[in-house]
């Protein structure tokens, strides 16, 4: 969702860990973009993410980090898999569970607009029925 996903980004800004939502959207723009930029986001994303003094860095496991390297080497769309798991367990496990429990998400949530259809009963064979029948 768009709108959740912004909303996610604006909270970890004031985490301080944005990075991490960047990097998993950097490595979804490698799995499904372009076959002819594909050298060419990889170098973006290690250059961005991962060299050292790197201005968003994120942190990675040494043995990720290893595998990874190693499979820059000859990029391929898939050659982040390792590195974009291992942050999205980080958000998974961290990040997201907070932003769950935070006021921005609350605020999200009472803001949202409830689709008619979700307004129904739950269940149809319970609905009064309009004209009264003779017949039980």
């Amino acid at each position: 969702d768009p709108l959740g996903r912004a909303q996610l980004l604006e909270f970890l800004k004031k985490e301080f860990s944005a990075e991490n939502l960047s990097f998993w959207e950097a490595c979804e723009e490698l799995r499904y973009g372009e076959q002819s930029r594909i050298t060419e986001i990889v170098d973006s994303i290690y250059q961005q993410f991962l060299a050292p003094g790197a201005t968003r860095w994120v942190n990675i496991d040494s043995k990720t980090m290893e595998r990874t390297l190693e499979g820059i080497k000859t990029p391929h769309r898939y050659v982040m898999d390792d590195a974009q798991m291992h942050i999205y367990m980080l958000m998974k496990k961290d990040s997201y569970p907070r932003f769950l429990k935070s006021e921005l998400y609350r605020n999200l949530l009472a803001e949202a607009v409830i689709p008619p259809e979700t307004k129904k009963r739950v269940f149809p064979f319970m609905r009064k029925q309009r004209h009264s029948s003779p017949s039980p």
